[in-house]
Protein backbone atom coordinates (compact mmCIF):
# COMPACT_ATOMS: atom_id res chain seq x y z
CA UNK A 1 0.00 0.00 0.00
CA UNK A 2 1.25 3.53 -0.43
CA UNK A 3 2.21 5.77 1.83
CA UNK A 4 -0.34 8.58 1.07
CA UNK A 5 -3.10 6.05 1.38
CA UNK A 6 -2.27 5.02 5.08
CA UNK A 7 -2.07 8.93 5.84
CA UNK A 8 -5.60 9.61 4.31
CA UNK A 9 -7.26 6.19 6.15
CA UNK A 10 -5.40 7.35 9.51
CA UNK A 11 -6.93 11.36 8.51
CA UNK A 12 -10.20 9.55 7.95
CA UNK A 13 -9.96 7.55 11.18
CA UNK A 14 -8.41 10.66 13.13
CA UNK A 15 -11.47 13.04 11.53
CA UNK A 16 -14.11 10.75 13.39
CA UNK A 17 -12.74 11.47 16.55
CA UNK A 18 -12.71 14.89 16.27
CA UNK A 19 -16.23 15.31 15.11
CA UNK A 20 -17.51 13.46 18.51
CA UNK A 21 -14.93 15.78 20.27
CA UNK A 22 -16.98 18.79 19.08
CA UNK A 23 -20.34 17.91 20.94
CA UNK A 24 -20.39 19.13 24.26
CA UNK A 25 -22.69 15.84 24.96
CA UNK A 26 -23.87 12.65 23.75
CA UNK A 27 -25.41 9.26 24.55
CA UNK A 28 -27.07 6.62 22.50
CA UNK A 29 -28.06 4.52 25.85
CA UNK A 30 -26.25 1.56 24.27
CA UNK A 31 -24.00 0.21 26.73
CA UNK A 32 -26.17 0.81 29.97
CA UNK A 33 -28.26 -2.55 31.25
CA UNK A 34 -32.04 -2.80 31.60
CA UNK A 35 -33.38 -0.84 34.70
CA UNK A 36 -32.94 2.59 36.56
CA UNK A 37 -30.75 5.03 34.53
CA UNK A 38 -30.21 7.57 37.31
CA UNK A 39 -29.91 5.89 41.77
CA UNK A 40 -32.25 6.33 43.53
CA UNK A 41 -31.22 9.41 45.85
CA UNK A 42 -28.97 12.64 45.55
CA UNK A 43 -26.34 10.95 46.01
CA UNK A 44 -26.64 7.91 44.52
CA UNK A 45 -24.59 6.68 41.37
CA UNK A 46 -26.71 6.04 38.26
CA UNK A 47 -25.50 4.38 35.09
CA UNK A 48 -23.08 6.94 32.87
CA UNK A 49 -23.07 10.27 33.52
CA UNK A 50 -26.81 10.27 34.81
CA UNK A 51 -27.79 11.24 38.51
CA UNK A 52 -31.61 12.25 39.79
CA UNK A 53 -33.15 16.07 39.86
CA UNK A 54 -34.65 16.31 43.19
CA UNK A 55 -35.89 14.12 45.65
CA UNK A 56 -38.54 11.95 44.11
CA UNK A 57 -37.28 8.21 43.68
CA UNK A 58 -41.27 7.12 42.24
CA UNK A 59 -41.19 5.53 39.54
CA UNK A 60 -37.63 5.64 38.36
CA UNK A 61 -36.87 6.59 34.45
CA UNK A 62 -35.86 3.29 32.88
CA UNK A 63 -33.46 1.99 29.86
CA UNK A 64 -34.68 -0.41 27.98
CA UNK A 65 -32.92 -2.18 25.17
CA UNK A 66 -30.45 1.45 24.62
CA UNK A 67 -33.28 3.48 25.30
CA UNK A 68 -34.35 5.66 27.72
CA UNK A 69 -38.59 5.14 28.78
CA UNK A 70 -40.00 7.86 30.29
CA UNK A 71 -43.32 7.43 31.85
CA UNK A 72 -46.10 10.01 32.74
CA UNK A 73 -45.04 11.25 36.43
CA UNK A 74 -42.31 9.90 38.74
CA UNK A 75 -38.51 10.57 39.30
CA UNK A 76 -36.12 13.30 37.00
CA UNK A 77 -33.13 12.65 35.75
CA UNK A 78 -30.01 15.03 34.53
CA UNK A 79 -26.46 14.74 32.57
CA UNK A 80 -24.13 17.43 32.87
CA UNK A 81 -22.66 18.46 29.49
CA UNK A 82 -19.01 18.04 29.06
CA UNK A 83 -18.56 21.78 28.04
CA UNK A 84 -21.20 24.04 29.50
CA UNK A 85 -22.14 26.46 26.48
CA UNK A 86 -22.30 30.12 27.19
CA UNK A 87 -25.37 31.75 25.46
CA UNK A 88 -23.77 35.02 23.99
CA UNK A 89 -26.09 36.93 21.55
CA UNK A 90 -25.80 35.59 18.12
CA UNK A 91 -25.15 32.30 19.84
CA UNK A 92 -27.35 28.98 18.60
CA UNK A 93 -27.38 25.66 20.21
CA UNK A 94 -29.11 22.61 19.73
CA UNK A 95 -30.25 19.13 21.21
CA UNK A 96 -30.67 16.31 18.88
CA UNK A 97 -32.88 13.14 19.87
CA UNK A 98 -34.53 9.81 18.16
CA UNK A 99 -38.42 10.34 19.86
CA UNK A 100 -40.88 8.00 20.14
CA UNK A 101 -44.44 8.83 21.95
CA UNK A 102 -46.70 5.78 22.73
CA UNK A 103 -49.18 8.12 24.32
CA UNK A 104 -50.28 12.03 24.79
CA UNK A 105 -52.87 13.41 27.01
CA UNK A 106 -55.31 16.60 26.23
CA UNK A 107 -53.42 18.58 28.65
CA UNK A 108 -49.68 18.09 27.87
CA UNK A 109 -46.56 18.65 29.88
CA UNK A 110 -42.91 18.58 29.11
CA UNK A 111 -40.26 16.00 29.06
CA UNK A 112 -36.72 17.20 28.02
CA UNK A 113 -35.35 20.50 28.65
CA UNK A 114 -31.78 21.93 30.08
CA UNK A 115 -30.76 23.73 33.39
CA UNK A 116 -28.06 26.68 33.23
CA UNK A 117 -26.35 25.08 36.76
CA UNK A 118 -26.08 21.39 36.67
CA UNK A 119 -28.62 19.62 38.60
CA UNK A 120 -30.89 22.72 39.32
CA UNK A 121 -34.16 22.10 40.40
CA UNK A 122 -35.98 25.29 39.95
CA UNK A 123 -34.69 26.93 36.80
CA UNK A 124 -35.55 24.39 34.03
CA UNK A 125 -35.14 26.10 30.58
CA UNK A 126 -36.00 26.02 26.97
CA UNK A 127 -38.82 22.90 27.34
CA UNK A 128 -39.80 20.94 25.26
CA UNK A 129 -43.45 19.60 25.38
CA UNK A 130 -45.93 17.30 23.93
CA UNK A 131 -50.51 16.71 24.37
CA UNK A 132 -52.19 14.99 22.13
CA UNK A 133 -54.36 16.11 18.84
CA UNK A 134 -56.98 14.33 16.29
CA UNK A 135 -54.73 11.88 14.43
CA UNK A 136 -51.62 11.72 17.11
CA UNK A 137 -49.72 14.59 19.11
CA UNK A 138 -48.05 17.79 18.95
CA UNK A 139 -44.92 19.19 20.05
CA UNK A 140 -44.99 22.36 21.95
CA UNK A 141 -42.20 24.81 23.29
CA UNK A 142 -41.79 27.13 26.90
CA UNK A 143 -38.79 28.92 27.90
CA UNK A 144 -39.51 28.88 31.27
CA UNK A 145 -43.19 28.95 32.87
CA UNK A 146 -46.47 29.46 32.32
CA UNK A 147 -48.42 28.12 28.95
CA UNK A 148 -46.89 26.77 26.03
CA UNK A 149 -47.02 27.35 22.28
CA UNK A 150 -47.97 24.03 20.07
CA UNK A 151 -47.31 23.14 16.66
CA UNK A 152 -50.10 23.04 14.19
CA UNK A 153 -48.55 20.07 12.21
CA UNK A 154 -49.84 16.74 13.58
CA UNK A 155 -47.42 13.57 14.20
CA UNK A 156 -48.05 10.11 14.96
CA UNK A 157 -47.82 7.48 17.63
CA UNK A 158 -45.84 4.82 17.84
CA UNK A 159 -43.34 6.40 15.20
CA UNK A 160 -39.73 7.33 15.83
CA UNK A 161 -38.94 10.84 14.55
CA UNK A 162 -35.24 12.68 14.46
CA UNK A 163 -35.75 15.65 15.98
CA UNK A 164 -33.48 19.13 16.11
CA UNK A 165 -34.28 21.89 18.65
CA UNK A 166 -32.54 25.05 17.53
CA UNK A 167 -31.96 27.47 20.73
CA UNK A 168 -30.38 30.97 18.95
CA UNK A 169 -30.00 33.98 21.73
CA UNK A 170 -31.38 37.57 20.73
CA UNK A 171 -30.05 40.58 21.91
CA UNK A 172 -32.56 41.99 24.12
CA UNK A 173 -35.31 40.86 26.72
CA UNK A 174 -37.64 37.68 26.24
CA UNK A 175 -36.90 37.68 22.47
CA UNK A 176 -35.24 34.60 21.96
CA UNK A 177 -36.02 32.40 19.58
CA UNK A 178 -36.72 28.66 19.05
CA UNK A 179 -37.07 26.51 16.27
CA UNK A 180 -37.64 22.40 16.32
CA UNK A 181 -36.92 20.50 12.89
CA UNK A 182 -38.25 17.04 12.95
CA UNK A 183 -36.52 14.45 10.11
CA UNK A 184 -34.40 17.01 8.68
CA UNK A 185 -33.46 16.01 5.12
CA UNK A 186 -30.76 18.11 4.48
CA UNK A 187 -28.25 17.13 7.42
CA UNK A 188 -25.82 19.61 6.65
CA UNK A 189 -27.15 22.87 6.28
CA UNK A 190 -29.98 23.82 8.84
CA UNK A 191 -31.46 26.60 6.61
CA UNK A 192 -31.80 23.93 3.80
CA UNK A 193 -34.67 22.95 6.27
CA UNK A 194 -37.98 23.98 6.54
CA UNK A 195 -38.39 24.45 10.58
CA UNK A 196 -41.39 22.08 11.65
CA UNK A 197 -42.48 24.60 14.56
CA UNK A 198 -40.72 28.06 15.25
CA UNK A 199 -41.38 30.09 17.88
CA UNK A 200 -40.59 33.41 20.14
CA UNK A 201 -39.63 33.40 23.45
CA UNK A 202 -42.44 32.13 25.63
CA UNK A 203 -42.18 32.34 29.45
CA UNK A 204 -42.49 34.01 32.54
CA UNK A 205 -38.67 34.42 33.44
CA UNK A 206 -35.69 35.48 32.05
CA UNK A 207 -33.71 33.76 29.03
CA UNK A 208 -30.89 31.52 30.51
CA UNK A 209 -27.21 32.42 29.63
CA UNK A 210 -25.65 28.91 29.85
CA UNK A 211 -26.19 25.75 29.30
CA UNK A 212 -24.66 23.27 31.85
CA UNK A 213 -27.11 19.91 31.70
CA UNK A 214 -29.82 18.35 29.78
CA UNK A 215 -32.55 16.75 31.14
CA UNK A 216 -35.54 14.51 31.22
CA UNK A 217 -38.83 14.94 33.27
CA UNK A 218 -41.61 12.49 34.08
CA UNK A 219 -44.05 15.24 34.22
CA UNK A 220 -47.94 15.06 36.03
CA UNK A 221 -50.01 12.18 35.80
CA UNK A 222 -52.51 13.90 33.89
CA UNK A 223 -50.93 15.61 31.70
CA UNK A 224 -47.53 14.16 30.58
CA UNK A 225 -46.82 11.90 27.36
CA UNK A 226 -45.16 8.61 27.41
CA UNK A 227 -42.07 9.07 25.52
CA UNK A 228 -38.96 6.98 24.47
CA UNK A 229 -35.78 8.96 23.69
CA UNK A 230 -32.84 7.62 21.86
CA UNK A 231 -29.94 9.34 20.43
CA UNK A 232 -29.57 12.34 22.72
CA UNK A 233 -26.97 14.89 21.76
CA UNK A 234 -26.07 18.84 22.45
CA UNK A 235 -23.89 20.92 20.67
CA UNK A 236 -23.21 24.66 18.10
CA UNK A 237 -22.28 22.48 15.13
CA UNK A 238 -25.91 21.88 13.49
CA UNK A 239 -24.34 19.27 11.23
CA UNK A 240 -23.40 17.22 14.33
CA UNK A 241 -27.04 16.66 15.51
CA UNK A 242 -29.34 16.45 12.52
CA UNK A 243 -28.24 12.64 12.08
CA UNK A 244 -28.24 9.97 14.38
CA UNK A 245 -24.32 10.71 15.68
CA UNK A 246 -22.44 8.46 13.47
CA UNK A 247 -19.98 6.98 14.11
CA UNK A 248 -20.04 4.91 16.66
CA UNK A 249 -17.22 3.96 19.24
CA UNK A 250 -17.82 0.51 17.28
CA UNK A 251 -17.35 1.66 13.84
CA UNK A 252 -13.95 3.81 14.96
CA UNK A 253 -12.71 0.68 16.53
CA UNK A 254 -13.21 -1.53 13.71
CA UNK A 255 -11.48 1.36 11.96
CA UNK A 256 -8.59 1.23 13.56
CA UNK A 257 -8.73 -2.84 13.34
CA UNK A 258 -8.77 -1.99 9.66
CA UNK A 259 -6.12 0.51 9.65
CA UNK A 260 -3.69 -2.09 12.14
CA UNK A 261 -4.43 -4.68 9.51
CA UNK A 262 -3.01 -2.37 6.43
CA UNK A 263 -0.20 -1.50 8.39
CA UNK A 264 0.61 -5.43 9.01
CA UNK A 265 0.33 -6.09 5.35
CA UNK A 266 2.28 -3.07 4.47
CA UNK A 267 5.26 -4.46 6.97
CA UNK A 268 4.77 -7.98 5.41
CA UNK A 269 5.06 -6.87 1.77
Amino acid sequence: MKKTSMITLATLVGSSFAVQAALNFSDNFDSYSNGNIAGLGANAIGQGPWAQTGSSVVNPVQVLNGTVVLGTTGQDVYAALSTPISLTVGTTFYIGATVTLTAAQATGDYFMHFTPIVGDTSALAERLYAKSAVGGFVFGYNGTSGAANYSSSVLILNTSYRLVLAYTSVAGTANDTFALYVNPTDTAVELNNTPFFTSGYVGSGAEATNVAGINFRQGTASSAASVIIDNLSVGTIYSELAPVPEPSVGAILGGFGLLGLLMAARRRS
